[in-house]
């Protein structure tokens, strides 16, 4: 039995809030992925050259996949959330989508972080932008790497949880 605290409405409240704003992000992140590949693989439909687009568009998936791989971390986030929202905050499956988060951003950083050599460098100094990008795709491995964590620690809580309510 979960016994409201006094912060819990305001959390209910933005995990809903957050629900909404997942789904729309994970929808933009979608559509852009598409528009993507499907400019990529455009001369296809023009009668342009096959071999050099399949190669082109082959290449664009896989530098594509690290956001899909976000959001599909964003979508096991809103079942998360959506949980909370609905007054589940210390449930095993919570711990587990945590978990599953922290899984998706660490695969799709490291993802990243191995195919960002297919990516051709235009910008003037591309010693910058590759350290950015290293930076960035370190945070989210990082990131997914505590949500893996905070996942099994809440699993733990979980189970202390599961046996201190069989003594009562």
């Amino acid at each position: 039995m979960n016994t409201p605290t006094a912060g819990e409405p305001r959390l209910r409240r933005q995990a809903r809030i957050f629900v909404f704003l997942a789904g729309a992000a994970g929808s933009l992140a979608v559509l852009s992925v598409f528009v993507q590949v499907v400019s990529v693989a455009a001369p296809l439909w023009k009668g342009g050259p096959i071999e050099a687009t399949l190669v082109k568009t082959l290449s664009e998936l896989l530098l594509s996949a690290p956001a899909l791989c976000y959001v599909a971390g964003l979508i096991r986030a809103r079942r998360v959330f959506r949980r909370i929202g609905a007054g589940e905050i210390f449930v095993q499956a919570n711990s587990d989508g945590l978990t599953t988060v922290g899984a998706t951003l660490l695969i799709g950083a490291l993802w990243a972080m191995v195919v960002a050599g297919l990516e051709p460098t235009v910008t003037l100094d591309p010693i910058v932008r590759d350290v950015a990008e290293a930076a960035s795709q370190l945070a989210l491995a990082a990131l997914g790497l505590a949500l893996l964590m905070i996942g099994r620690v809440m699993s733990a809580a979980v189970r202390l949880k599961s046996e201190s309510d069989e003594f009562v």
